[in-house]
């Protein structure tokens, strides 16, 4: 693969990347890499699939927001896209994540409506139920790839919906306060769990330490 481009690979969602300050070395750049590219598939016997493929810039040039990326794999134009969705996350020119948040915002709505549903029924529906479900449908879906958007200055606006799902669990109104809320249902409020979420993640990823080289591992018995 070409030095001025990274590549990243996970399952089958593979992406080329290339930093340069011209949209011309960029495209330069792309096209080399997408080249090396279909001649290992012809090696391997393998095809790619240039419809499937998309394009995109990200930079902060307010002039160049429309300029597409005339980018070619194998004779085929690439689809500009401006909001690629790689992994499961929206991705957007300036980076800011604005528009996955917002995608996200309508995932929460969704499950929020069979959670409002389920307390209409007499049978069934206690606190713990709720607040199982609550988890595994509502928080799951806003919480995906938090790591990535945590800090984004657009995170905030999720919260109404992750306070409506806490809302619903003990059947409170929308005077009650939140702080409340989240004493009743054991949950803590959604910019701590986004926090701690990233933390762990971020931990995972940490060098492993030897944390044996200051024990003794086989200790001799006393004489």
């Amino acid at each position: 693969m070409d030095q001025n481009t990274e590549r990243f690979i996970y399952a089958d969602d593979f992406c080329v990347t290339s930093q340069e300050s011209m949209f011309e070395s960029v495209k330069a750049n792309l096209t080399s890499a997408l080249y090396e590219l279909l001649l290992y598939y012809e090696r391997n016997h393998l095809h790619g699939n240039p419809a499937k493929t998309q394009v995109c810039s990200f930079q902060l040039r307010n002039r160049d927001t429309n300029r597409p990326l005339n980018v070619k794999w194998s004779g085929t134009p690439l689809e500009n896209c401006t909001n690629p969705v790689y992994l499961g996350v929206t991705q957007d020119r300036t980076l800011s994540l604005k528009e996955h948040i917002k995608n996200t915002k309508l995932k929460v709505r969704s499950p929020n409506n069979i959670l409002w549903k389920l307390t209409n029924f007499k049978w069934g529906a206690t606190a713990h139920t709720l607040r199982c479900t609550a988890l595994a449908l509502c928080y799951s879906s806003g919480e995906y790839a938090c790591p990535v958007w945590e800090r984004s200055t657009h995170a905030k606006k999720l919260d109404p919906a992750l306070n409506n799902t806490c809302r619903l669990i003990p059947g409170g109104l929308k005077p009650t306060n939140l702080n409340n809320l989240h004493l009743l249902t054991g949950i803590a409020p959604a910019d701590v769990r986004l926090e701690v979420a990233s933390r762990v993640e971020f931990s995972q990823k940490l060098p492993v330490t030897n944390a044996t080289s200051s024990m003794n591992v086989n200790p001799q018995p006393n004489v």
